[in-house]
């Protein structure tokens, strides 16, 4: 069975973060994909976006092909149990492909201000990089709950909000 890609479209698209988050080197995401008809915001008290619907709309993101299962395991930690995986349909320079993503389910708050990737890094890439070390390594440790405290808690203290 193959195994689907995962269209990374915000903080997953930096390598140091998904290097934090895979507990290794991922290797380069070098293939680029657009899904249509989603937009990418700004979540309300977070430093990271969510994808909210929009007939019009596109989301640039890259593919991560080549994982394993304790990368998925850690991918999913990391999404947190307020995210879903989903199944999209992504376009890349070679065509059309199936790959999975991350949709928001519950307890966020999608605002109506475009999150973009250039303003995150020069902005809050520092900060986030603390909170996503801090957060990883309760991989394994915590229960959903704990981890979902944790989260919040080490943002609030990185942030200041």
């Amino acid at each position: 069975m193959r195994v689907l890609p995962y269209f990374f479209f915000g903080t997953l698209m930096d390598q140091d973060v998904l290097s934090l988050v895979l507990g290794r080197d991922p290797g380069q995401l070098s293939t680029v994909a657009t899904l249509s008809g989603f937009a990418r915001v700004r979540v309300e008290g977070e430093p990271y976006p969510a994808l909210v619907e929009d007939p019009d709309g596109q989301v640039e993101g890259l593919l991560l092909r080549e994982y394993g299962p304790e990368d998925d395991q850690r991918i999913r930690f990391f999404e947190d149990f307020d995210f879903a995986i989903e199944q999209c349909s992504v376009d890349t320079a070679s065509g059309p492909a199936r790959a999975l993503y991350c949709g928001a389910v519950r307890n966020i708050a999608p605002m109506d201000i475009t999150w973009s990737y250039a303003d995150w890094v020069r902005d809050e890439k520092h900060r986030f990089l603390k909170v996503a070390g801090i957060y990883m390594a309760s991989f394994g440790v915590l229960d959903p709950e704990e981890a979902d405290r944790l989260w919040l808690d080490t943002v609030r203290e990185i942030y200041g909000s």
